[in-house]
């Protein structure tokens, strides 16, 4: 029977009900979430993004679903935590191959979210995209039983209080080693050490992200504030963007200071 386990992957009955799923548009605050549930002892979760949902056919999701949950296995750990940001546009497939999956579904002011894809990339247009995107779906997912909504702001203003929520949500002892997640240092994305990277697409992303989340919590808030020019903001202050932010709570009226007309 071992063997077979072992050649054939899970049977369903070992799938673990209630696995947790961080999920939402991409630099968001996922990673900094994941390294904090990291850092609990009862807690597996990859340190990558390992997008299993996210293929192009069921079958395929299927067969990273089961190396997935062999992972979490071999770890003995109590419960399964797992983040890719673009789950978020799976929800449904996750439903389907999973017992009972919960969902961590983040959000961030959609501008911080377009300051960070523009240091990245030299160009705001696809965070917008990529916001306006997974804020839709995150909107039409909020209030369902196994969907809780969590922003950023309120993760590193209140730290305890808001993992306090997720965890009772999750149905996960929250732990103080989440707190102090930055005392013991988390090797993300494939990287072997802690280094400051440049924050550009490729290794210098990677190398930052990492080296971010191994820190302690730091404001990122108002970002944006200079670096967005005044036609990216309007994507934020106007029709189906001003309607996000709104609705989850972020104020979009500018004052002169707040335009990227100050950029130098």
């Amino acid at each position: 029977m071992r063997t077979f386990l072992r050649l054939k992957g899970p049977m369903f009955w070992q799938y673990p009900s209630g696995a947790v799923f961080i999920c939402g548009c991409g630099h968001s605050g996922t990673t900094l979430l994941a390294n904090m549930f990291s850092a609990h002892p009862q807690v597996f979760i990859p340190l990558r993004e390992t997008s299993a949902f996210h293929r192009p056919t069921d079958k395929d999701a299927k067969r990273h679903r089961d190396a997935l949950v062999m992972d979490f296995r071999r770890s003995q750990k109590t419960y399964l935590v797992e983040k890719t940001p673009r789950h978020i546009l799976h929800l449904d497939r996750i439903r389907a191959l999973m017992p009972a999956p919960k969902f961590i579904l983040m959000v961030r002011d959609g501008r911080d979210v377009a300051a960070s894809f523009l240091k990245r990339y030299g160009s705001p247009e696809s965070g917008i995209e990529r916001w306006l995107e997974a804020g839709e779906i995150i909107r039409s997912q909020d209030g369902r039983r196994d969907v809780i909504l969590t922003r950023y702001e309120d993760l590193i203003s209140d730290p305890r209080r808001e993992l306090d929520r997720i965890c009772a949500f999750s149905g996960i002892p929250f732990d103080e080693a989440m707190l102090r997640y930055h005392e013991m240092e988390h090797f993300w994305f494939g990287e072997t050490e802690v280094r400051m990277g440049s924050g550009e697409e490729g290794d210098g992303h990677r190398a930052l992200r990492n080296w971010q989340v191994n820190q302690p919590i730091f404001d990122g808030r108002r970002t944006w504030v200079g670096k967005l020019a005044p036609e990216a903001l309007t994507a934020f202050t106007e029709g189906r963007g001003r309607e996000l932010m709104s609705a989850f709570g972020y104020e979009v009226d500018l004052t002169p200071c707040d335009t990227g007309q100050d950029r130098t």
